[in-house]
């Protein structure tokens, strides 16, 4: 048994072992444990070799720092996964360290500002579907490649109930829009690559308590914080873990 801080007491499975992750938004973007920082983590737990990739180095580095302390293998990888560039040169430095790609975990991902449809800008727009869709695309376009040879591979993706229902007056508008887009590509991706022993998986998570979320609200996170616990059927919200 290994000690998690803030976590107990938890196994590891061993069900990864031999494979190679790659985690994009491995990084947490402030204080905390956001998505892609668990499940890097967990990866790791897990038996994968895990490539932590995030625009914020030192977010990276934390979250491999945390696998190694467990005993694990990681890999940083810094990176704009809206790039094409830098999402190639990510998947060849991945294949050069461990010489194979198994899991493409797509975590990284932004709300954009809290706004109506009025006060939605252009570039406001066009950086939430870069961040949350473009890089989606580009980096399952990439991944897919090795993942064929291999005759073996895992995608997964994140979407959010934003994607399927109106959540409140003034939630951020092209989060939502960029999130369902996900979803579907994520579809259009499991069929294609289905006959190669490929699968791809959407996550459409609920209420979550994050730092992208807590960054979002800034001083008022508390508040938003116990307000999203009220909405939960559990009278709680989740966590990336």
């Amino acid at each position: 048994m290994i000690t998690i801080r803030g976590q107990g007491e938890r196994s590891m499975s061993g069900r990864l072992e031999g494979r190679v992750a790659i985690v994009n938004g491995g990084g947490s973007s402030g204080p905390g444990w956001g998505n892609g920082k668990c499940t890097a983590l967990q990866f790791a737990r897990d038996g994968a070799k895990v490539v932590v990739v995030d625009i914020n180095r030192a977010a990276a580095e934390e979250t491999a720092t945390l696998i190694r302390e467990e005993g694990g293998q990681a890999l940083v990888i810094q990176a704009d996964v809206t790039a094409q560039a830098d999402i190639d040169a990510m998947v060849a430095k991945t294949l050069s360290e461990y010489g194979r790609l198994d899991i493409l975990a797509q975590i990284v991902g932004i709300s954009g500002k809290l706004s109506f449809l009025d006060d939605v800008g252009g570039k406001d727009w066009d950086k939430v579907m870069d961040v949350n869709l473009k890089a989606t695309f580009l980096s399952a376009q990439a991944a897919v490649k090795p993942m064929i040879e291999q005759k073996w591979g895992r995608i997964i993706t994140v979407s959010s109930i934003a994607s399927l229902r109106w959540l409140a007056r003034g939630a951020p508008f092209a989060y939502g829009v960029s999130k369902a887009a996900v979803a579907m590509f994520t579809k259009l991706l499991a069929v294609e690559f289905a006959h190669h022993n490929i699968t791809a998986n959407c996550i459409a998570i609920g209420m979550i308590d994050s730092p992208m979320v807590r960054g979002l609200v800034g001083d008022y996170a508390d508040a938003v914080c116990a307000m999203r616990d009220k909405g939960s059927p559990t009278g709680k919200q989740g966590t990336g873990w």
